[in-house]
């Protein structure tokens, strides 16, 4: 029996002595009774040596952070347990009361080696709240259970604040065009059910103030020890950029099929001039705007809005130009007194001033009955190339038009630079004339102006007779809007090649 009894005892004593976790017992004057190795080895002690000594004598480095506590275990009885910095490691420590015979007879130590489970959790804490994408955790129930710092931020909601709502009520009620998106269509709350990961690339979450946030994300299914699933972490970024890349991408093939369509349309002679009246109002010859229409094979006519953006990107504007001016001219030499424009493009890169001048001379036309209209955007974007255009088609007789005046700021400046014959009041102050008095002030001071520089007005966008009224009331020379007119197709000609624009 007492061979049983010692051989139990030394199998304890091995075992404490070698256990991975420290063990120690402390008198009540805070004398080093017992440690094992592990505890000795992490302390640095030297056994049996240091036995029977005091803790502030052995460790008075860190007596300061162990005194509070072992006080607090004689004085109050109460165990104590704390995250320990001890020689470069991270140790889980409970101090605790023990008792022999009723008494109290000293503080016994546990500790446990945590450095790498603490490492681990610093290391998720540091990469959830530095990644730039937003995450965020639900329970079996689809209520929020967690959310990083960026998810707070990208969703301009607080952690505490969110945690505890349902993420369908919260952030996903919503579809990306604003329609309610009802919870049993929700593909992140079905993985719950289903167990399998989505991914949505065209989403979007609501914000804490209403707005929504474009997202792409992906959902996975959270499953607890055996398997069953637990809740759903779902990691989101803002979609905007891609979105945006998406629909540049898009706007790049519609581009080059306009592109496409445009050439084809030139060289089949598939391009066609409109004509819009423009009427005198206080006596003159009437004359028209010449506008530009794509033909499709079909027959369907097209705008110029859908095609002249892109035909000046890729520098086809040239040859829309061109076949314009051409055009123009032959109408011109018809006898009929004609306006046509030409692109910033063209006046900023191509001399168009020697196919004006060979046109007239070929056909024979009185350049009086052309004028060229140019916006002050084809000013700004090179005012030289434009007074050197302004200056050579007047020499050459013909008028001259600054198309949309009063838009831009820099109007008044270009009428003293450049000889412009007509000023065309853009619609913006046309369309409501009779109801706006400020429009009136504005229609006056311009007819004014024009008066004073030698040229005449002409106002468009004019769609009632009140306005019409008013315009010659004002001084107004010439008119032009469906009131008076609609465009209409001229009768179809042939197409020379590569010929040139109206807009």
């Amino acid at each position: 029996m007492l061979r049983s009894l010692q051989a139990r005892a030394e199998l304890a004593e091995a075992l404490i002595a070698c256990a991975p976790v420290a063990v120690g017992f402390i008198d009540p004057e805070f004398r080093l009774i017992r440690v094992n190795d592990t505890l000795a080895e992490l302390n640095g002690l030297t056994l049996p040596d240091d036995l029977g000594k005091t803790v502030e004598e052995l460790l008075p480095d860190l007596w300061p952070v162990f005194e509070p506590r072992y006080r607090q275990v004689v004085e109050c009885g109460e165990e104590v347990t704390a995250v320990e910095a001890v020689n470069g490691s991270l140790w889980f420590a409970k101090y605790f009361p023990v008792h022999v015979r009723g008494g109290f007879a000293g503080i016994g130590i546990i500790g446990v080696d945590i450095t790498e489970a603490k490492q681990a959790e610093r290391f998720r804490s540091v990469v959830m709240d530095t990644m730039a994408e937003g995450v965020y955790a639900l329970d079996g129930d689809g209520r929020i259970t967690f959310v990083n710092r960026s998810a707070s931020v990208l969703l301009g909601w607080d952690a505490e604040e969110l945690r505890g709502q349902h993420a369908h009520d919260a952030l996903h009620h919503l579809r990306p065009d604003g329609r309610p998106f009802p919870e049993a269509d929700c593909p992140l709350l079905r993985v719950r059910t289903d167990g399998r990961t989505v991914r949505i690339n065209d989403d979007a979450f609501v914000r804490r103030d209403g707005t929504l946030i474009p997202v792409a994300y992906s959902a996975s299914p959270l499953r607890g020890p055996t398997g069953e699933i637990e809740g759903v972490v779902v990691a989101f970024r803002d979609a905007a950029e891609d979105n945006e890349r998406r629909q540049a991408a898009q706007r790049e093939l519609d581009a080059l099929h306009w592109l496409g369509r445009l050439r084809d349309a030139l060289d089949e002679g598939r391009l066609e001039l409109y004509a819009q009246p423009i009427v005198p109002l206080r006596g003159g010859v009437p004359s028209e705007e010449l506008l530009l229409r794509l033909i499709t094979p079909r027959g369907d006519v097209i705008a110029p809005g859908a095609f002249l953006p892109v035909a000046e990107r890729y520098g086809l504007i040239a040859d829309v130009d061109r076949w314009v001016i051409t055009s123009a001219i032959e109408r011109a030499a018809a006898g009929h007194r004609v306006e046509a424009n030409v692109s910033a493009w063209s006046i900023a890169n191509v001399d168009l001033v020697p196919l004006i001048e060979q046109q007239l001379q070929a056909t024979g036309a009185d350049p009086s009955y052309l004028v060229f209209e140019i916006t002050e955007t084809a000013l700004m974007q090179d005012l030289e190339a434009g007074k050197a255009f302004a200056e050579a088609v007047t020499a050459l007789g013909c008028g001259l038009a600054l198309d949309d005046f009063g838009t831009g700021f820099a109007s008044f400046t270009y009428l003293k630079l450049l000889p412009f014959t007509h000023l065309k009041i853009d619609i913006e102050f046309v369309r409501d004339l009779p109801d706006n008095a400020a429009n009136r002030h504005v229609v006056d001071a311009i007819v004014s102006l024009a008066k004073g520089f030698g040229q005449l007005t002409v106002a468009e966008g004019v769609e009632d007779e009140a306005t019409v009224e008013l315009l010659r009331e004002r001084g107004v020379d010439y008119a032009q809007g469906y009131h008076l007119g609609r465009p209409a197709p001229l009768s179809p000609g042939p197409c020379p090649g590569a010929r040139g624009r109206a807009s």
